[in-house]
């Protein structure tokens, strides 16, 4: 076979000028090194000769741009062993790249090169490997193979096997070493799936460390395409760019570029009568409405009475779109879906013309984008939307949501209009819309579920978040907060535990046997989980069809939409029986789980075990997986259906009746957003209170209560997960216990001073500011460094620091009971040694005495600190008061107001005697017609210092008054030592 195969690879490329080598070696070209990049347009393509034409299966071959630096691709990967391809759409690369690889021979020459090729999609999957295998007059299996979880068509003879990620990720964790492996293509890549970023970053540890002659290709049509863009943030990199860098940089990775075949394209954007794009996306009636509009008006717009490529966000719009067409009966039309759960049999008559005359309205997800091949199509018609994944930190619970598309997806779309001639492209929003778009999509691995990526990469080896990000080629590493919480389901799930090195801080994990288990199902962890604690059950056959019929109805691939009750959606499934499109799904799903799985699936199928026994089942099969996603009943919700409360604390809408009669618990499988962007139950199972307290634990929980001041408080709690059946009140906890959960408090918000100036009243607040700054200034100016580092360390986030000041709080929080109870302003004056008191409080004092004997505090927000009196207060006084110690003493900044008291500062000195005499006189002659009422004297020097007004001082020196004079200076004087002390 191996001759056979490579005869035909040979014939068909030396048709293309390429001489084919026992190595990689090919004509000279040249290769691009950022910033320039190789651009070669079919025009300069080899000559061919004209008499082995009609040996060429398919003549237009030749035409393809990426015909012309195939020798240049396979010259590259002899200098370097990575290779970025940026090809426009149309330019052959999926079809010609992996077949010129084939062609040549091992670095020895001992044998073929074997290709891998991933395709992000299963629909492409097969496209590719089909579109390859027909090229060199075979069919897929022989030469050229595809593989996908649940399809396979490879065979001994297979050299180049076009696969998705997940399996290739499959793959690498059964060989870390891709044993007779030569070149990886990772095809598409501007989709950023979770997936193909992840089987990058491990293709990279393979290269680094086992398998340093693997040669990897990343190619894709838009990887650079705002690399000039002017609209682009300073400082922000493109996906090209950041790719460069996962590739080794310019050391280890070339960048070619080659034009693709477009041919012209007339756009049409909604016009103002139009809804708007927003409106379309929060009404899905709306959008399908619009959209059957808009193919209507494109029969008559499309060239050449073209075929109609449609694209919509997902599945169920689709089948909308699709029967309102159908129900209008178009002549002379054949309308067809397209989305990735359809029957390979449906798929094919949307992607494939066939001999029919008729044209074609094909209705798609977002999975026509790119790869497939759709001969005839001339008219594109944009909703502008895709169906995205996300993962929801509310619920515990990937969720699906749709968002506008990226400028590079719409792109791509319109491009399928001009792959034969020219086109249309017919868009539901307008241009204002298109300039608003974001250039790229969100990397998935930014925003998605990293439950699977997280024990994937934890079986691999990595046994830390940092590890993870830091030590792995990620074009965009996954994020520390989302990876978090993936660790933290893997551990309630017993697929991972958590170990530490030493006295290390950095949290650790390792696969547990129950995780190696998992890790092999091909489902979520969640689902493997329930399917593997089923299966211990031996039993019970039919826990063991609930968790498999479940996980096979959930699946992204082979499951279908439904009621939102599972019981229903498993009870049609189970009458439909295993003949149906979707039982034979699942009946596939069992055999690649196991034998056991595979046979009590069966027997649910055939009616050896009745519906109502597996049905019954659901609830305690799915538990072990979710038990953290527990709801429990609240209510009716406003407009109909129900409110639930989950177990992380927020509520969810179940369209629908109550889940049960008289059943408060569910578990939810599936979420979503509606329009009014609450959380939709999508899929749930009852579960009865029986249930959940068999496996319910009882233990004594410590807790601060947030509405009080984070008083800590006990209780015995019997729960499931962190869902909390019943409880009762225990007696005040142990001082330990209080000290341990008042910590963890601290920690949660935030740190020392975040969690505890919160609780701080006003005053106190104030206090506590006031006393760092004098700290702070007294370290200044005694030039010691032995003053507590505490008053300095408040708000920086120094984790030395943070210690400090939890090492400092500590010991007042058994006593204290609450974050509130802490007099945090005593903690800091405590830490002062007896001499630094007195050094504070007489060379930094927070009041100084004004010469009419009044007590003035001192604001140290500044420096100098100020104080603020009413000018004729200060009277008398030829010198500026000062704080600190005698030989570094700075002067006191007075803020001097009007005799009211309020408004502006009249002035604000450092320098009395200079103010004495510069500017009161000015302050005088404007001011004593202002407030005749009061002491304006010509000389301030020898005028008596007070706050009376003139008749207020002749009335305290009359003789009469004097003595009453003399009793309230004695009070005066008592509440003035008072306020010092």
């Amino acid at each position: 076979m191996s001759s056979k195969f490579l005869f035909k690879c040979k014939s068909f490329f030396i048709l293309f000028g390429i001489c084919v080598r026992v190595s990689f070696g090919f004509s000279n070209v040249r290769i691009s090194k950022l910033p320039t990049h190789v651009r070669v347009s079919h025009r300069s393509a080899l000559q061919v000769s004209s008499s082995l034409l009609d040996e060429i299966s398919d003549d237009k071959i030749q035409d393809l741009p990426i015909y012309s630096i195939l020798g240049s691709i396979q010259d590259s990967l002899k200098k370097k062993t990575n290779l970025i391809l940026e090809a426009a759409p149309g330019a052959g690369k999926t079809s010609l790249v992996p077949l010129a690889l084939c062609a040549t021979t091992s670095a020895n020459g001992d044998r073929p090169i074997k290709v891998i090729v991933v395709e992000p999609r299963r629909v492409a999957t097969r496209s590719a490997a089909q579109r390859m295998a027909n090229l060199i007059n075979e069919k897929p299996g022989e030469s050229v193979g595809y593989l996908f979880r649940g399809e396979a068509k490879v065979s001994s003879k297979t050299k180049l096997t076009v696969m998705t990620d997940g399996v290739l990720l499959n793959k690498l964790r059964d060989d870390p070493e891709l044993g007779g492996i030569d070149v990886v293509i990772l095809d598409e890549f501007h989709e950023r799936g979770v997936g193909s970023d992840t089987a990058l970053a491990l293709l990279r540890e393979v290269q680094m460390n086992f398998r340093p002659d693997l040669k990897i290709i990343v190619m894709s049509a838009t990887l650079f395409m705002d690399e000039e863009d002017e609209s682009q943030s300073e400082g922000e990199e493109c996906t090209g760019t950041k790719l460069l860098r996962s590739l080794g940089g310019q050391e280890g990775c070339n960048i070619m570029r080659s034009d693709g075949r477009q041919f012209p394209i007339v756009y049409h954007h909604a016009k103002r009568s139009s809804p708007l794009h927003g409106v379309l996306l929060n009404d899905s009636k709306m959008l399908v409405k619009t959209m059957v509009e808009a193919i209507e008006e494109g029969l008559q717009k499309a060239p050449s009475r073209g075929d109609i490529l449609a694209f919509l966000p997902g599945a169920k719009e689709i089948r909308r779109v699709v029967q309102e067409l159908k129900m209008r009966r178009l002549n002379g039309v054949n309308i067809f879906p397209l989305y990735g759960s359809l029957q390979k049999e449906e798929q094919d008559r949307a992607i494939y013309k066939g001999k029919s005359d008729s044209r074609r309205i094909i209705v798609s997800s977002p999975i026509a984008e790119a790869s497939l091949t759709i001969e005839g199509i001339t008219l594109v018609v944009d909703s502008g939307f895709r169906r995205e994944p996300r993962y929801d930190v509310n619920t515990g619970l990937p969720r699906l949501i749709t968002v506008p598309c990226s400028k590079d997806s719409v792109i791509q779309r319109a491009g399928r209009a001009g792959r034969m001639q020219e086109g249309v492209c017919i868009r539901l929003f307008s241009e204002g819309d298109l300039s608003r778009l974001p250039k790229n999509a969100l990397p998935e691995i930014c925003s998605t579920d990293l439950v699977p990526t997280a024990l994937l990469l934890s079986d691999w080896g990595c046994s830390s978040i940092s590890e993870v990000i830091d030590g792995m080629s990620f074009v965009d590493a996954p994020p520390e907060n989302a990876l978090q919480k993936a660790y933290e389901v893997l551990i309630d799930l017993q697929a991972i535990e958590e170990y530490k090195i030493g006295n290390s801080r950095v949290k650790r994990y390792r696969v547990t046997p129950h995780g190696q288990r998992l890790i092999r199902l091909p489902t979520h962890p969640r689902f493997a989980s329930s399917i593997a604690k089923a299966a211990e059950i031996t039993q019970d056959e039919s826990n063991l069809a609930a968790a498999v019929i479940t996980a096979a109805l959930m699946d992204g691939e082979t499951g279908q939409g439904g009621d939102a009750n599972l019981a229903k959606r498993i009870t049609e499934t189970l009458r439909d029986g295993q003949n149906s499109f979707h039982g034979r799904n699942i009946v596939k799903f069992a055999s690649r789980i196991s034998e056991e799985a595979r046979i009590a699936v069966q027997n649910a199928m055939n009616g050896s075990l009745s519906s109502s026994q597996v049905t019954s089942q659901i609830g305690k099969a799915l538990l072990p997986g979710f038990i953290d996603v527990i709801g429990q009943y609240k209510g009716q919700a406003s407009y109909g259906g129900s409110t639930y409360m989950l177990s992380l604390g927020r509520s969810a809408r179940l369209d629908d009746m109550r889940a049960g009669d008289g059943d408060d618990f569910i578990i939810v499988v599936d979420t979503s957003t509606g329009d009014d962007g609450k959380t939709r139950i999508r899929a749930y199972a009852r579960v009865d209170i029986e249930t959940l307290e068999s496996i319910a634990i009882e233990k004594d929980e410590i807790y601060a209560v947030a509405s009080k001041g984070y008083i800590v408080r006990a209780k015995k709690v019997i729960k499931v997960g962190s869902l909390e059946l019943s409880s009762s009140t225990l007696p005040s906890p142990p001082s330990e216990a209080v000290t341990e959960t008042l910590l963890d408090t601290i920690a949660s918000l935030g740190g020392v001073y975040k969690a505890l100036i919160d609780m701080q009243s006003k005053k106190d607040v104030a206090k506590i500011t006031n006393l760092r700054r004098r700290v702070k200034l007294a370290r200044k100016l005694t030039s010691k460094e032995n003053w507590p580092s505490c008053f300095g360390a408040f708000g920086t986030g120094d984790p030395d620091q943070e210690e400090f000041l939890i090492s400092l709080v500590e010991p007042w929080l058994a006593a204290a009971g609450s974050l509130k109870a802490i007099d945090l302003y005593t903690i800091l004056y405590s830490s002062l040694s007896s001499d630094q008191v007195l050094q504070l409080d007489r060379d930094f004092p927070t009041h100084i005495s004004a010469p009419d004997g009044s007590m003035i505090p001192l604001d140290y927000d500044n420096e100098p600190p100020i104080a603020t009196a009413k000018l004729q207060q200060f009277f008398g006084a030829t010198q500026s008061p000062t704080v600190g110690p005698p030989q570094n003493a700075i002067p006191i900044s007075l803020s001097l107001l009007s005799p009211s008291g309020k408004n502006k500062p009249l002035a604000q000195t450092i320098d009395l005697p200079f103010f004495w005499k510069e500017t009161y006189p000015a302050i005088r002659s404007e001011m004593r017609g202002r407030y005749p009422k009061h002491p304006w004297p010509e000389d301030p020097l020898v005028a008596e210092p007070t706050r009376l007004s003139n008749k207020q001082l002749s009335y305290n020196s009359s003789p009469s008054n004097s003595a009453k004079g003399e009793k309230v200076d004695k009070r005066k004087e008592k509440r003035n030592k008072r306020k010092k002390k």
